[in-house]
């Protein structure tokens, strides 16, 4: 495992152990499979062990890891089964969401999904896979917002946090982040030019590109 170096006693020491294990997950520095072991952690992050079994409990949470039958904790993996599952709902409620757009989006919310996508990119000049990964999860739901349908927004939003962490786990990130950035430019371009049926088909074929990314990298 890679040292993951020292972090500043800033703020709350937990979240920024949970933030730095979290980015060392999405770059690969922490692979599925790996045990996270607090005493090791504790050393590298220099904090108290403490901290760093409730930066664990929140990863257990979020099911990024999960503790094994041997009280360890462990960075968790995803199989083909999950991606399917959770693509088939994306990939049939998502094209509909901006579909349903048509007729009812303001300029002020079409300006807001470009400030988005603005905010995304310099994350990848960044190279900050962690908020990356939050502002793709804010785009997609505020597309969903934006029908005015809260099941459909609700349902949307269940199936993208889940993606959340398949993102985490498959460490895809920093290799396609540009790729998955143009493809959101491309489906707010059709929005705005209010080519929907365009945007839909746009909204799919990003959806069935993330997916591909996801499932090679677990292959």
């Amino acid at each position: 495992m890679e040292k993951l170096g020292s972090i500043k006693k800033s703020k709350s020491l937990a979240d920024k152990a949970y933030d730095t294990i979290k980015e060392a997950i999405i770059y690969n520095k922490l692979k599925p499979g790996e045990i996270l072991a607090e005493e090791k952690l504790a050393e590298e992050l220099n904090i108290s062990r403490t901290q760093i079994r409730s930066a664990l409990s929140k990863l257990v949470f979020e099911e990024i890891a999960f503790i094994n039958k041997n009280k360890n904790v462990i960075v968790s993996d995803i199989t083909q089964k999950d991606i399917d599952d959770i693509f088939f709902i994306r990939e049939s409620l998502e094209p509909l969401a901006v579909s349903l757009l048509k007729d009812k989006i303001t300029k002020s919310q079409i300006e807001d999904l470009k400030n988005k996508y603005i905010e995304q990119l310099h994350t990848i000049e960044q190279f900050d896979g962690y908020s990356f990964i939050e502002l793709d999860y804010d785009f997609h739901n505020t597309i969903s917002e934006y029908t005015g349908n809260s099941f459909l927004n609700e349902t949307i939003k269940k199936a993208t946090l889940v993606t959340k962490r398949f993102l985490i786990l498959s460490g895809t990130v920093p290799q396609y982040s540009i790729i998955a950035n143009k493809e959101h430019k491309e489906i707010i371009d059709y929005i705005e030019r209010g080519q929907f049926e365009e945007a839909s088909e746009s909204m799919l074929r990003h959806l069935k590109n993330v997916k591909e990314k996801i499932l090679r990298k677990n292959a």
